[in-house]
C-alpha cells in the first residue's frame, strides 16, 4: 500500500513538472511590426501555443543592423518580422536555421523560402496619407501621382521615413528607382527631399504625425492606417495612379538557438489560418487567403519589383543616400 502510494506521489509529481515545463516555455524574438501589432502577434503565440516570447522591438533596418552586428552569436532565437534584405542575406550567410513547416504546407513561394529558412507572415505596401481637416483648410486635395508631391505648395508638410532606418522606407525607395529607373529615380527622390519636413526612424511613425495634424501629407506604411482610422484620426490615403511597392514581413529561426523546438512552434503557429485572419485584419495581405481590412477585396496596384537585387542593392543605395540626402531621422 505504502508503496503504491509513493508511485502515484510521483506520477503527480511528474505530471506537475510537465504542466510546469509546458508553461515555462518561452523564447526571445526580435520583432519589427509596429509596436501594438508586436503586440498582438505575441499574444496569438501565447493563445495558440502556450509560449511565452520576449520581444525586442526595433524598426526592419535597425534589427538588420543588430543582427550583423551580432553574427554569428545572435541574442534572440527567432525574428517575426524583419524586410526582405536581411531574410535572403541570413539564408545566404547561414544565420538560419532550415526548418519545413508542415503549417506552412499549400502556401506559394512568395511567402515560404522552399527549404524553410525564412517564412513571409505578410505582405505590406506604402500609401499616402493626409490629414482631412488641414487640407481642407488649406483648399488641397489629395494627390494623385506620386509626381505632385514635388509641387512647391508642399514644402514643409510631407513626412516620411528614412530609409537608412526603416524597411518601409528602403521599399519605397527601390519602388521609386522601379518605377521611374535610377537615374529619373534618384532625381525624384532628390526633389521630393526638397518638401519633406524630416524623416522619421519607423515606417508607421507618419500615419501618426499626420493623423494629430501635425503635417498634411505622409507617406507611410499600411499597417496600422486602418486602426487610426477606426480610433477616428481624420486621416484620408490613397495609392496615387502610378501604384505602390511591396515587401514582406519575414519570420526565421537564428543559427545557434538553444531553444530550437519551441521556436518550430512558434513558426508553426505562424501559418495557420487563424495567423493570416489576424494579419489581414490589420491591413496585410497573407499567405493564407483572408479579407483585407484596409483594401477590402480589389488589392491596390503594384510596382513590379525584383526582390533580390533590392535586398542586394539596399547597402549601394545606403551610400548613395548618405552621399546625397540627410542622414538624420527621429
Amino acid at each position: 500500500m505504502k508503496a503504491k502510494f509513493i508511485a502515484v506521489v510521483i506520477a503527480v509529481i511528474f505530471s506537475v513538472a510537465l504542466v510546469g515545463s509546458a508553461i515555462a516555455e518561452d523564447l526571445n524574438a526580435y520583432m519589427g511590426t509596429s509596436p501594438e501589432n508586436n503586440v498582438k502577434i505575441v499574444n496569438f503565440i501565447k493563445e495558440k501555443t502556450g509560449i511565452t516570447v520576449n520581444q525586442t522591438f526595433q524598426s526592419f533596418g535597425e534589427i538588420e543592423a543588430r543582427v550583423k552586428a551580432e553574427a554569428p552569436n545572435f541574442n534572440a532565437d527567432i525574428i517575426v518580422g524583419c524586410g526582405s534584405p536581411l531574410a535572403f542575406m541570413a539564408k545566404k550567410s547561414g544565420w538560419s536555421i532550415p526548418y519545413v513547416s508542415p503549417a506552412w504546407k499549400g502556401v506559394t513561394d512568395v511567402f515560404m523560402d522552399p527549404k524553410g529558412d525564412w517564412y513571409n507572415i505578410a505582405n505590406f505596401s506604402f500609401v499616402l496619407v493626409g490629414n482631412k481637416d488641414r487640407l481642407a483648410k488649406a483648399g488641397y486635395k489629395m494627390p494623385k501621382s506620386w509626381k505632385e508631391l514635388l509641387d512647391a505648395k508642399w514644402k514643409g508638410e510631407i513626412v516620411m521615413p528614412s530609409p537608412l532606418s526603416s524597411g518601409t522606407a528602403n521599399m519605397m525607395r527601390y519602388t521609386f528607382l522601379a518605377l521611374y529607373g535610377d537615374d529619373a529615380g534618384w532625381k525624384y527622390l532628390a526633389d521630393l527631399d526638397k518638401n519633406i519636413h524630416h524623416y522619421t526612424r519607423s515606417g508607421n511613425a507618419p500615419t501618426d504625425l499626420v493623423g494629430r495634424g501635425e503635417f498634411m501629407l505622409g507617406l507611410t506604411s499600411d499597417e496600422n492606417v486602418k486602426k487610426r482610422l477606426d480610433d477616428g484620426y481624420p486621416l484620408i490615403w490613397t495609392i496615387p495612379e502610378e501604384g505602390t511597392g511591396y515587401d514582406g514581413t519575414f519570420a526565421l529561426i537564428l543559427k545557434g538557438t538553444k531553444k530550437l523546438a519551441t521556436a518550430k512552434k512558434v513558426i508553426d503557429a505562424l501559418g495557420t489560418p487563424e495567423f493570416s485572419a489576424l494579419m489581414a485584419d490589420i491591413g496585410y495581405v497573407t499567405p493564407r487567403p483572408a479579407a483585407n481590412k484596409l483594401y477590402g477585396k480589389t488589392l491596390p496596384k503594384f510596382v513590379k519589383i525584383d526582390q533580390g537585387k533590392a535586398a542586394e542593392d539596399r547597402p549601394k543605395n545606403n551610400d548613395i543616400w548618405k552621399q546625397k540626402f540627410r542622414t538624420d531621422f527621429k
